[in-house]
């Protein structure tokens, strides 16, 4: 007999927010050249916002320049075999130096950026999210 498979279920709002601030790797998702692009980034959620770094500044124009990005990220406890998903809507804005200095310690992983990235932050207006559950 085979293992039951699992199935989506929707992850709300608030439960969506507890998960983004559990997370250290996402990835970035917006326009350029009107084609779409992903790039995966260290971030921190810090007051309802998404906060992370990108070493291209050509990348961080496209980014803050086009009127809405998306980000996601994700986990998988091995121990439940469970998974999540979380995907957040919204516009984007460039940190001012100040915050940007604050960010740099809460980055961690290899996806951070260097010393000379932009700071970056996503607000968003949408937050979605699926978790598996078994049936």
């Amino acid at each position: 007999m085979s293992a039951p498979t699992p199935c989506p279920a929707d992850i709300d709002a608030v439960d969506c927010r507890a998960l983004l601030a559990t997370g250290h790797v996402g990835r970035i998702v917006y326009t350029r050249w009107a084609l779409p692009e992903s790039r995966p980034v260290g971030y921190a959620w810090d007051r309802g916002r998404i906060l992370f770094t990108v070493d291209d500044p050509a990348v961080a124009r496209a980014i803050v320049g086009n009127a809405v990005a998306a980000f996601e990220t994700d986990g998988f406890d091995d121990a439940s075999a469970r998974a999540w998903t979380v995907l957040a809507v919204g516009e984007t804005f460039e940190l001012a130096a100040a915050e940007a200095v604050q960010l740099r310690p809460r980055l961690r992983g290899p996806w951070t950026g260097g010393p000379s990235a932009t700071a970056l932050a996503l607000l968003p207006a949408r937050l979605t999210g699926l978790r598996t559950r078994h049936p």
